[in-house]
């Protein structure tokens, strides 16, 4: 009765070599789904990061604007633009549809945060504009 049998430690041993590869086995899933969830997290990341380079750069936004607001097109419209700290207001009173649309597409098109715009309609062929560019 002193003796412990061999075959207990054995079936012990067995029992806890199979119980440790089972929680093993939970704990590779779950790093193999934390591991996708990181590179997901990482992928957007990313992704946010180079929209703030889109979007915060004031440098590269005044020189877009200031070529948009040179063009030929626009030079009719009398657009009155201020530069402020935190961004830019458009405005003009009187555009021509035509130019609306020109401005429009090109502001639409290029990488610019917009944060309030208003159009109203003055006539068949003119209209009002105001707009706010955050940075």
């Amino acid at each position: 009765m002193n003796r412990i049998n061999p075959l207990h430690i054995i079936t012990l041993l067995i029992v806890i070599a199979l119980f440790l590869l089972f929680e093993l086995s939970k704990v590779k899933a779950d790093l193999k789904e934390e591991q996708e969830a990181y590179k997901k997290s990482e992928k957007i990341a990313k992704e946010l990061r180079a929209y703030k380079r889109l979007y915060k750069d004031k440098k590269r936004v005044k020189r877009a604007l200031d070529k948009i607001l040179s063009q030929r097109s626009l030079r009719n419209a009398k657009l009155h633009y201020d530069s402020s700290q935190n961004g830019i207001h458009i405005e003009s009173k009187s555009i021509s549809l035509r130019s609306l649309d020109s401005l429009m597409s090109k502001l639409f098109n290029g990488g610019y945060a917009i944060k309030k715009l208003t159009i109203k309609r003055i006539d068949d062929t003119h209209a009002m504009v105001r707009m706010e560019i955050v940075w």
